[in-house]
């Protein structure tokens, strides 16, 4: 997918996030626990370690922050192989992980429903 093609959908699925508050808020932990376990078959002491919790992991081509100054709307964005997964933050997150992430070389991310839940950045 070209660089053109994933800003395009971006877009789409900031309109659709936008348009949704119920889809911003974050699945139950029972949830991301039952799906963990099958994306931490492979490596069970990661959950264990980090106590992550996620359905899908992978690595991030772009990131970004939206930061509206007309409202309290700030979002971390990742794209990862073909689609754009989030997560809402409040302003000392942005302060704190935005610098950490858009400085990275790499970026891996884990997320449930598009909602990122962990990530981790190399420098």
């Amino acid at each position: 997918m070209s660089e053109e093609q994933a800003f395009k959908a971006l877009e789409e699925m900031t309109r659709k996030v936008y348009a949704e508050p119920a889809a911003r808020e974050a699945p139950l932990a029972s949830t991301l626990q039952a799906k963990a376990a099958q994306v931490y078959a492979a490596e069970p002491g990661l959950l264990d370690v980090l106590g992550l919790a996620a359905a899908g992991s992978g690595t991030a081509k772009y990131i970004l922050v939206d930061y509206s100054f007309t409202s309290s709307v700030r979002y971390l964005w990742a794209y990862v192989d073909t689609e754009w997964k989030y997560r809402a933050l409040n302003d000392d997150q942005v302060a704190g992980i935005a610098k950490v992430a858009l400085e990275a070389n790499t970026v891996q991310v884990w997320w449930t429903d598009s909602q990122i839940t962990f990530i981790r950045c190399w420098k």
